[in-house]
């Protein structure tokens, strides 16, 4: 019998299977990459709402308070002149906050500088983040423990 230059059932049967094999194996391998990206997501959604709460103390000149709810992932940012609601975010679950040294709200004035000091801890199911919130020129850093 002469060949056409096919491949034969059985051949298309082995790299089917290697292929599905390979498959199943990458697939658990992504899962914690989508949860590590999660995590990046989350901070930095968190960094930028905190930066934009100060921004809007500096540009609007007056107080912004920030709180955070203890025990939940929720917080907001509030004019404090005028009570509108800059940011309210709900992170999902399971990431919560846990108040440190910091007694809520957290309040930037109208130059931006951070009213008080203190460390308030963010846990989710993979870690603990504790974001440091320095006194004086309105700095906070964000610290995976």
């Amino acid at each position: 019998m002469a060949r056409n230059g096919g491949f034969t059932l059985l051949e298309m049967l082995v790299v089917l299977s290697i292929a599905l094999l390979l498959t199943t194996l990458a697939v658990p391998a992504l899962g914690g990459v989508v949860h590590e990206r999660e995590e990046t997501y989350m901070l930095a959604l968190l960094r930028a709402d905190l930066y934009g709460a100060q921004q809007h103390a500096i540009a609007r000149r007056r107080k912004v308070s920030v709180f955070f709810t203890e025990g939940r992932g929720e917080y907001q940012a509030v004019d404090t002149h005028s009570g509108q609601r800059i940011v309210a975010r709900t992170l999902p679950a399971p990431w919560r906050f846990q108040l440190g040294t910091l007694r809520t709200p957290l309040i930037f004035t109208d130059n931006g500088n951070i009213k008080q000091g203190g460390t308030v801890w963010v846990k989710s199911s993979k870690g603990s983040y504790k974001v440091t919130f320095l006194l004086g020129k309105g700095r906070f850093y964000v610290q995976k423990m």
